[in-house]
């Protein structure tokens, strides 16, 4: 399965157009390769052979953001013949091609359909991104499964004979209605790859655990190897075996996700 739902070719000078699409796909849960995301793990690679397997085999779509600087960059029109290379070899849209203004792409012929930034919204392209993520996954039999929180913990920490953390272990409060829970008293629900711990009265999300990809999410949550936990409120953690509780403090992004109809 490929490493990322969308990776992004740019020009340096759109970069903001850039930033801004990769920053809202990642509150969808999109897996997404942008540069600025990806600096410690691209931190002395070869670029060229690196970049090549990125543009060409690592993503279910590259987005390709076409402007006049797009045209006269060696890396752009070097990410642009990879991906060209992926796409000459499957029968599907792997190009979707976002237009800043009426520059000509080799390659990119005149009746590929596109999506002018000019008169779409930053919100629309995200909706359209997205389903183009989620039409691919039904299409390929790409299907996520409930992953809980004690799974998580179990997978992450030695507890060196001690008892794991079980969802039952774990406490928190719903800002809505101000109720003490434990994790295994909310509603489990899937969105995406997201697992949903919602507060047991319907009130709002409590706790949302995520797949952050090859680099964690600054600034979202708590990343235990292969996961982010974002929650709304602390978690305490208190086990027979413990002498104090744990705290997991909360995540101030933990609600910035964004629900999509699916």
């Amino acid at each position: 399965m490929p490493a990322y739902d969308v990776v992004i070719s740019f020009a340096g000078e759109d970069r903001a157009v850039a930033e801004s699409i990769a920053s809202n796909l990642v509150t969808r849960g999109i897996n997404v390769f942008y540069d600025e995301y990806e600096k410690a793990n691209l931190w002395g690679k070869d670029l060229y052979v690196h970049l090549t397997k990125i543009y060409r085999d690592d993503s279910k779509f590259c987005l390709m953001v076409i402007s006049e600087d797009y045209v006269k960059k060696q890396w752009t029109n070097h990410e642009r013949k990879a991906a060209q290379a992926r796409a000459f070899n499957e029968n599907r849209e792997y190009i979707l091609p976002l237009r800043l203004d009426d520059a000509e792409i080799d390659g990119i012929l005149g009746t590929t359909g596109y999506i002018d930034y000019r008169n779409t919204s930053v919100d629309h392209i995200i909706d359209l991104l997205t389903e183009k993520v989620i039409q691919y996954n039904k299409e390929n039999g790409i299907a996520y499964k409930i992953v809980k929180a004690e799974t998580v913990f179990q997978q992450a920490i030695d507890f060196k004979g001690n008892s794991a953390f079980r969802d039952s272990d774990m406490n928190t409060e719903c800002p809505a209605c101000c109720t003490q829970q434990k994790l295994s008293e909310a509603t489990l629900s899937l969105d995406g790859d997201d697992t949903i711990y919602t507060c047991k009265n319907g009130c709002q999300p409590l706790v949302v655990i995520s797949r952050p990809g090859i680099v964690a999410w600054p600034g979202r949550g708590v990343r235990l190897q292969d996961y982010v936990i974002r929650n709304v409120r602390e978690i305490t953690i208190k086990t027979e075996s413990m002498g104090m509780p744990m705290l997991i403090p909360a995540s101030k992004a933990a609600l910035m996700k964004m629900r999509s109809s699916r």
